[in-house]
């Protein structure tokens, strides 16, 4: 990650924390749920704005992760006898080392922010175990957004895969607070994949929603889907 990315990144990841900090300070402890506590389910707008512009500068960065690698200076490294599927393979795992990273750092500024805010419980965790469950289930949602992305560039246009996946999370988040408000039909949200990394909607000690395990399974199954039609996509590509 080259220094501009990584100061632009922070530099989003601080707005986002002024912005929860401000609308929604009850959240600023050190277990970090002011990001991971996610939109409330009566979708207050101005915090879906800021949970959104982190994701939205991740999807940005990611445009054309995969397939303008492998149909660009991965072309040289094909000449080198290495193959578009473990070039596609390589470059996911980067991917989600990325993904993973940018997210954890996120989660500290998160928690440097609180200890400033309120050094008084520095040493204080509300609910270390939930925040491990929901901080996973958030960085690992991050991760598969991001790879329906990739993978959806492997058939569509870079430009509309960026597009169909940002209309797609925050129709996600929106339509999960409805769905959680009425509680009607919550089975839907488990299709509604934004939804997983938020404290406030996860079936958690504090709070009604989704099942945290079947979560996690769901988020697996669609990684290893994911995984087997990027591997049937890369083998039939055309890169002439």
């Amino acid at each position: 990650m080259t220094n501009r990315i990584f100061l632009t990144m922070l530099f989003v990841i601080s707005l986002q924390i002024f912005l929860f900090n401000h609308f929604d300070g009850s959240k600023a402890d050190l277990t970090g749920f002011m990001i991971v506590s996610g939109v409330p389910i009566n979708n207050k707008f101005v915090l879906l704005g800021a949970w959104y512009i982190f994701f939205s500068m991740v999807s940005f960065l990611s445009l054309g992760y995969l397939r303008q690698y492998i149909s660009g200076y991965g072309i040289y490294l094909m000449i080198r006898e290495k193959s578009k599927v473990r070039l596609g393979i390589s470059r996911i795992t980067k991917l989600m080392i990325l993904i993973s990273g940018l997210s954890l750092f996120q989660l500290l500024v998160s928690i440097v922010f609180a200890y400033i805010n309120n050094e008084d419980q520095a040493f204080f965790y509300h609910d270390f175990q939930s925040f491990i469950c929901i901080a996973g289930l958030y960085i690992m949602s991050n991760f598969v957004l991001i790879f329906i992305q990739m993978a959806l560039e492997l058939y569509l246009t870079e430009q509309v895969s960026l597009l169909l996946i940002n209309v797609y999370v925050l129709f996600s988040v929106t339509l999960g607070g409805v769905l959680l408000s009425v509680q009607k039909l919550t089975w839907i949200l488990y299709f509604l994949i934004p939804n997983f990394g938020m404290y406030v909607r996860v079936d958690l000690p504090e709070s009604v929603g989704l099942s945290p395990v079947i979560a996690y399974m769901v988020l697996t199954v669609i990684i290893i889907i994911l995984s087997v039609l990027s591997f049937i996509r890369l083998k039939k590509m055309d890169l002439n």
